[in-house]
């Protein structure tokens, strides 16, 4: 599976927002790379040693981990958080003006698949800030407790929005003193 990812850049007028596909590596952005230096670096050291065992993959992605032309320019902060699509990406890199990165795990508060209704992705879910190494726990305790709140949603327990609310609340609790936005 793919790691779709929203980097924003910090500049004078708020945020340039870019995609990455296919994990950029939040170390390699800096002055001197901006959009990460070449994508598929893991992709391209197992085509390497297959290559030596006489087995060759697909084609290769040429070009830059992060795309150079951005989604959206000059944009707050705030409005980062609301419009994203939480369905459609799976984290989101926030580079401030001194390259210092900050990784959020992108978490949707969607219910569709799960016997609620469909809604709106943007702005329907949460950015947890998640140090090197946590991504992965944080996103196992997240799923896990949005199938338990999806089983009281699917009997009846609560509506939508009370599951949401409540979501919500829970994320805010895990995060501690890490940042977290819940729009």
């Amino acid at each position: 599976m793919a790691d779709r990812t929203l980097v924003a850049y910090a500049r004078d007028d708020g945020y340039d927002t870019h995609y990455a596909h296919s994990g950029v590596d939040a170390d390699a952005l800096s002055p001197e790379t901006p959009t990460g230096g070449p994508a598929d670096r893991e992709l391209t050291r197992l085509r390497e040693a297959l290559a030596d065992r006489g087995v060759a993959l697909g084609p290769t992605r040429d070009g830059p981990a992060v795309d150079p032309d951005p989604l959206r320019r000059g944009v707050s902060w705030d409005a980062v958080v609301a419009g994203l699509d939480y369905r459609a990406y799976d984290r989101c890199l926030r580079v401030a003006d001194g390259w210092t990165v900050t990784a959020f795990l992108v978490v949707w508060f969607g219910f569709e698949s799960r016997g609620g209704e469909e809604r709106d992705p943007s702005g329907d879910g949460a950015l947890l800030a998640v140090e090197e190494g946590e991504e992965t726990y944080a996103r196992g305790w997240f799923e896990g407790t949005k199938s338990a709140v999806a089983d009281g949603l699917r009997c009846g327990l609560y509506g939508e929005d009370g599951a949401r609310a409540y979501l919500g609340g829970r994320v805010r609790a895990f995060a501690g003193d890490r940042e977290v936005y819940v729009p």
